[in-house]
């Protein structure tokens, strides 16, 4: 028989024991690869409930680097604003026709006046009137859990929810998030395969004086 504060301690011991147990449960991992079992970057992985109670306050940043927008693809919850620095050395006009924001900022270099806030839920495609090929999108979550993919197509969540939902750019005609149960997902061992079809590249064109350009 152990003495009263050993049993207390051993008592603890197991409680926390069973929590940590508990809480491991509620996470999982997953991976998103294409038809051809690659890992996919840039997928927007959400969990489709809850409301969001609270916006970040800090601006999250759409860069256009190189003439080209950095990141490809951008997540916000709902109410957040984003800012749209231009890092090159010339000027771009940025603008967006997608209904959850239509927007524009004419031509500009280093820093708009103001960040641009995105109320609406859904996927903002963006463009340059001066670089046509120029093509960034910013997800726009209903939803307070979402995450990105990156280069291992990997994505966690602490919790257990009874869906998922998943979008990226390259799955043709997705305009809204794919909703896939979390039973299916068990099954198929936590991997999500996507039907990608990868834009054509731009050429880089040359001109009198044997320098390279994009348009």
């Amino acid at each position: 028989m152990y003495p009263l504060y050993i049993s207390r301690f051993i008592t603890l011991i197991l409680l926390f024991t069973g929590l940590l147990l508990s809480l491991s449960s509620w996470a999982f991992d997953l991976q998103i690869v294409d038809q051809k079992g690659n890992p996919v970057k840039n997928a927007v992985v959400s969990i489709p409930e809850g409301d969001i109670k609270a916006v970040n306050s800090v601006p999250a940043i759409m860069d256009q680097v190189k003439r080209q927008f950095k990141p490809l693809v951008l997540a916000v919850e709902e109410g957040r604003a984003v800012v749209f620095p231009n890092s090159d050395n010339i000027r771009h006009h940025v603008y967006s026709f997608s209904e959850p924001k239509k927007f524009q900022i004419k031509l500009y270099k280093d820093q708009p006046e103001k960040p641009i806030k995105f109320e609406q839920g859904g996927v903002v495609v963006l463009g340059c009137n001066i670089h046509d090929s120029m093509i960034g999108y910013i997800f726009v979550s209903p939803w307070p859990s979402f995450k990105i993919s990156p280069e291992s197509g990997r994505v966690s969540f602490e919790t257990n929810p009874k869906e998922i939902a998943i979008w990226h750019p390259w799955i043709a005609g997705l305009e809204k998030p794919e909703i896939i149960s979390f039973s299916e997902l068990k099954k198929n061992d936590f991997k999500i395969q996507l039907l990608l079809t990868p834009p054509k590249q731009v050429k880089k064109l040359k001109n009198k004086f044997n320098k390279y350009y994009d348009k």
